[in-house]
């Protein structure tokens, strides 16, 4: 008994040798933990981290960057966009709803977040987005296009229409151009 008492005390007795190691060593290490904690190292790293694919660390990257005072309007967007990658769409939602309980007029958010209901099948919500988004920025030509898309998904023809011929009013060389004057109503000859 008196010889295992003897082992845990010359390992305990090591361990606290070890302590004492020299203090340059400990504040190095310090000082690498505060360097870890800086949101512009952890947004880095969820940068690296997204650029190599691996879309969970930097998903957690960017939530730590956030959590030690990154911009939220440069973190998030980014966080958004490696949840979207990595398909996890309902995610990517709960990131954007939150940031804009804090922030209901960041029109790229609000976007964004319209754009993921309407992938989550939450056409209604999608909807209500959009129009947020128009009522804040009434020229965002493609808002103007996903709206138009909705409601002539609903059977709203004539809402489609307006949203369309807006669309092309501000984009008139836009990305959509065909599929939105191919929904164009036309006048019946009598």
């Amino acid at each position: 008994m008196k010889a295992s008492y003897c082992v845990v005390w010359m390992t305990f007795a090591g361990v606290l040798a070890g302590c004492a190691a020299p203090q340059g060593r400990v504040a190095k290490e310090l000082a690498a933990m505060r360097d870890d904690s800086r949101a512009d190292e952890l947004q880095s790293r969820g940068t690296s981290a997204a650029a190599l694919g691996d879309m969970t660390r930097a998903e957690q990257y960017f939530v730590a960057a956030l959590r030690a005072g990154a911009d939220a309007h440069q973190v998030v967007p980014r966080l958004i966009a490696v949840c979207v990658a990595d398909g996890r769409y309902p995610v990517a939602l709960d990131y954007a709803e939150s940031h804009l309980r804090n922030h209901p007029d960041d029109v790229d958010v609000r976007y964004v977040a319209a754009t993921l209901h309407a992938a989550t099948g939450n056409a209604e919500e999608a909807r209500r987005e959009l129009r947020a988004v128009l009522a804040l920025r009434p020229n965002v030509a493609e808002a103007h296009y996903a709206l138009a898309t909705l409601e002539k998904s609903r059977g709203e023809i004539m809402a489609a229409d307006a949203e369309f011929r807006e669309y092309l009013r501000l984009a008139p060389a836009g990305a959509h151009i065909e599929v939105a004057r191919a929904n164009l109503m036309r006048r019946v000859p009598r």
